[in-house]
């Protein structure tokens, strides 16, 4: 985690002790970004394939510590959820994406140039009696996350890989549902490039001191999502509600690691079944001077293995599957399919990510792929180019997973999210 020098840890706890004291818990609906799309399934799990690969180089820079001048397409967004609230007095309607792996909380303010299209009406501060611009004067303009991007002058900038937002920081009411909350600090983005699936901007989840969960005062959050193919919304919850309801015996934690901004975690080892896969122990593990361990991220659809780890899954489950191979790379993005003939195809076993302490177990559905039309049985994984193992959303269909961030753990239980 980035921290602010004491002036600004400060100022930025003087605003959070003026704010408008949340509520004691939350429940907000996440929808993804492919919902309501005339996209067959085949197309979601292409596009979401394409994501994953652009939102790991992200990720990579992220730990990096970046500039963030990546060269990577701008054509696919890189983020996979997406919140709905209102911003203002009057209230506007806006929405957002959920991003685990930042923490700025921005949308794009009139007049913006350039700025990229979005589905809802710009917010214009002009319009609103609770908008209060910070003044040049902010120690919260020094804050490290903010000055590795070298922005002008009493403006903030913060970047995404091939995307990224400049402006100024601001204070604004904040309303979830028919909560309203005073005084949260954002960025009121008068320049935005890349790809932001038609939002307005970002709420940043991470760890840092500026995001949503922080400064809502929020030890814990957690979300619950359903099925790839489900019309149903996933469900976010905040504060109080974030409690796993799930028999005691089944309810898994695992700590997180060291003070990025990131959720880092401790992988162990992969099973499929009950075989333990032989993958060397140094794969998993985290170095401090490069890009490596594992994170969980909401905002990546498809897990990404290192290459080690990714060639011996991926021998395994050919071994276990024994039909001929066929090679979709090009129209479903993935990279180990099968031919199949008739169908079903053949069972496998579920596949058991073995964190420090915690065993998450993930069903043939969360990590294969069957399309009829195609005759095809694919795996829902891709290797990395680098160290870096990232646990996707795929993976964690219908769980329910906590992020106690003030507890420094993360919690899982298996559940049916569109009954949450």
């Amino acid at each position: 985690m980035a921290y602010l020098p004491l002036l600004a840890l400060l100022a930025l706890s003087s605003l959070l002790q003026s704010t408008t004291p949340a509520p004691a818990g939350l429940q907000l609906s996440l929808t993804h970004v492919d919902a309501g799309s005339p996209f067959t399934f085949t197309e979601r799990v292409r596009r979401a394939a394409q994501r994953s690969r652009h939102r790991r180089v992200v990720l990579e820079a992220r730990l990096a510590n970046s500039s963030g001048d990546l060269e990577v397409p701008v054509t696919s967004s890189k983020f996979e959820y997406k919140l709905a609230f209102a911003i203002g007095t009057p209230e506007l309607n806006v929405t957002a994406i959920l991003d685990t792996g930042s923490e700025l909380v921005w949308t794009q303010c009139r007049p913006c140039d350039p700025c990229v299209p979005q589905s809802t009406p710009a917010y214009d501060p002009s319009n609103s009696s609770s908008f209060s611009r910070l003044p040049c004067t902010s120690p919260l303009y020094d804050y490290q996350v903010f000055k590795r991007f070298d922005p002008p002058t009493c403006h903030y900038a913060y970047g995404y890989g091939s995307g990224a937002t400049q402006g100024v920081l601001a204070t604004e009411t904040f309303t979830f549902g028919t909560k309203s909350v005073s005084h949260i600090t954002f960025g009121c983005s008068k320049q935005s490039k890349g790809n932001f699936a038609g939002t307005s901007g970002i709420v940043g989840f991470g760890r840092g001191n500026l995001s949503l969960i922080s400064q809502l005062g929020f030890g814990k959050f957690s979300y619950c999502l359903t099925s790839f193919n489900s019309s149903s919304s996933s469900h976010l919850r905040l504060g109080s509600l974030a409690t796993l309801n799930g028999a005691a015996s089944t309810v898994q934690s695992t700590p997180f690691l060291d003070d990025t901004n990131l959720y880092r975690v401790s992988l162990r080892g992969i099973s499929l079944g009950e075989a333990l896969l032989p993958i060397p122990n140094a794969t998993f593990e985290h170095r401090r001077d490069e890009t490596s361990g594992t994170v969980i991220d909401s905002g990546t659809g498809q897990t990404q293995l290192p290459k080690p780890a990714y060639e011996i899954v991926k021998q395994n489950i050919t071994s276990l599957v024994g039909l001929p191979l066929v090679d979709l790379s090009s129209t479903i993005g993935l990279d180990l399919c099968f031919s199949v003939s008739s169908w079903p195809p053949p069972a496998v076993p579920d596949m058991t990510f073995h964190f420090d302490k915690a065993d998450m177990t993930i069903p043939p559905g969360n990590y294969m792929y069957a399309d009829q039309n195609a005759g095809a049985f694919c795996l829902v994984m891709q290797r990395s180019e680098s160290n870096l193992t990232i646990v996707g959303n795929y993976q964690q269909q219908n769980m329910h997973v906590v992020y106690d961030v003030a507890g420094r753990m993360l919690s899982f239980v298996p559940a049916r999210c569109e009954d949450f």
